[in-house]
């Protein structure tokens, strides 16, 4: 997967009016984060005004991702996948959000109700017996989606304002509500056999989600490092934060 990282040169002067600089010791802290962040990927969806370093947070354009399993397993897929657009971040509701200033971690819980990949594919592989080798264009789609984040930050002092350098992002997927997958072309010269491979699929969704999760979940990783560091290089932390160090 190729991400290309850019540090801003400037940043935000002024605060948007749909974030509340939220205060540490408040017991309602966690909700005015949670708030904050919400908002942050529903109004700057389309990329961070004043900046063309951050880019558009929904849809997510991603140049490649592989996935390479065991050839020997049941379920083996080895897919080249380019040009993948992820849609849906910005329907995503924030149910948790804590910050340690101690520790300078943040955590928090989303949910997303759809996350949408469409892409141009190669796979070779097999599942359950179904022998594959094809290529054209695809997608998958996961549903009622819960992804657990945490966020370990360095704080930043300057002449304009305190930011948090992101210095690394871990996620995990506790839980998916159903996952389905569409390989266009996959058999061309065999409709009945394209159908039944898909069939096939999203039959056995969660058996053929499981050999895809892991590479799924770095690949979001990878991209919540990316904008994350953009958007707090460019945004004050106090905007989100009022007492943040």
């Amino acid at each position: 997967m190729l991400i290309a990282l850019t540090n801003a040169s400037n940043y935000l002067a002024d605060k948007p009016n749909f974030l509340t600089p939220c205060v540490l010791e408040d017991p309602q802290f966690g909700k005015c984060l949670s708030s904050n962040l919400q908002n942050m990927f529903v109004e700057w969806r389309d990329g961070v005004p004043g900046t063309n370093t951050v880019g558009s947070l929904d849809p997510l354009l991603v140049k490649r991702i592989k996935f390479s399993q065991d050839t020997n397993s049941a379920i083996a897929l080895n897919v080249d996948m380019q040009n993948v657009y992820i849609k849906g971040a910005r329907l995503l509701t924030v149910k948790e959000a804590s910050y340690n200033p101690s520790k300078h971690v943040a955590a928090g819980m989303v949910f997303l109700p759809k996350l949408r990949f469409d892409f141009d594919y190669k796979v070779k592989g097999q599942v359950l017996a179904l022998p594959l080798n094809g290529h054209g264009n695809g997608l998958f789609e996961i549903e009622n989606l819960v992804i657990r984040m945490e966020m370990a930050v360095k704080p930043r002092s300057s002449d304009v304002g305190n930011f948090a350098d992101v210095q690394r992002v871990k996620i995990s997927i506790p839980s998916i509500g159903n996952f389905r997958i569409k390989l266009n072309n996959l058999f061309p010269n065999s409709p009945e056999l394209n159908d039944a491979a898909h069939t096939i699929f999203n039959e056995n969704w969660r058996e053929l989600y499981e050999v895809l999760q892991p590479t799924i979940q770095q690949t979001l990783e990878a991209i919540i490092l990316d904008r994350t560091k953009k958007i707090f290089n460019y945004v004050p932390a106090t905007y989100f934060i009022q007492d943040f160090h």
